[in-house]
């Protein structure tokens, strides 16, 4: 392992670690999210240019907009998520509207919209239709609730694809 990501590991090891010493229940999520971590390419011609690259991203619910929710003891909600990650001169931006499931403090996700590619040794740069999955596990009733969250991204080209974990706060 490069010691690049083993530092970035570690950074990411511990952001999670503080973010472990508020235990509390939380409340429903409100505003807004924002997130730092690292993304694993699922592609080999992706991987090859780097096992790990930079991430960060947020997400705003949208409150406005009523969901019922799918079972007893469940809140549902829709979002609007954004996302960029990057290694050298390839990148991606997912934009999606997400519609996420909250039960205690786990937090499930589903998304679509436009992914903004902008690739110099992938593949062309453009605009397609992208899908992410996620979940979240929230830390804390502090005044600034911490989370890690784990989202794969399905990028309009599979050279884009991959797994991304975070660490965040909700404000």
């Amino acid at each position: 392992m490069k010691i690049s990501t083993i530092t970035k590991l570690a950074s990411v090891g511990a952001v999670v670690a503080c973010a472990c010493a508020a235990n509390a229940q939380t409340t429903v999520p409100t505003g807004l999210d924002v997130r730092l971590g690292l993304f694993m390419p699922s592609n080999s011609l992706a991987s090859d240019l780097g096992s790990t690259w930079f991430g960060f991203g947020a997400d705003y619910k949208l409150s406005a907009f009523a969901v019922s929710a799918p079972i007893t003891g469940t809140e549902a909600y829709f979002g609007i998520s954004a996302d960029y990650y990057s290694h050298g001169s390839d990148s991606d931006i997912p934009v999606v509207l997400n519609y996420n499931v909250r039960q205690g403090q786990m937090i499930y996700s589903a998304g679509i919209g436009p992914d903004f590619r902008n690739s110099g040794d992938l593949t062309s740069t453009g605009v397609g239709i992208g899908e992410q999955i996620g979940v979240t596990y929230e830390f804390g009733k502090a005044p600034i609730p911490l989370f890690v969250q784990a989202k794969y991204f399905f990028s309009s080209k599979p050279e884009l694809s991959g797994f991304g974990v975070y660490v965040g706060a909700r404000f």
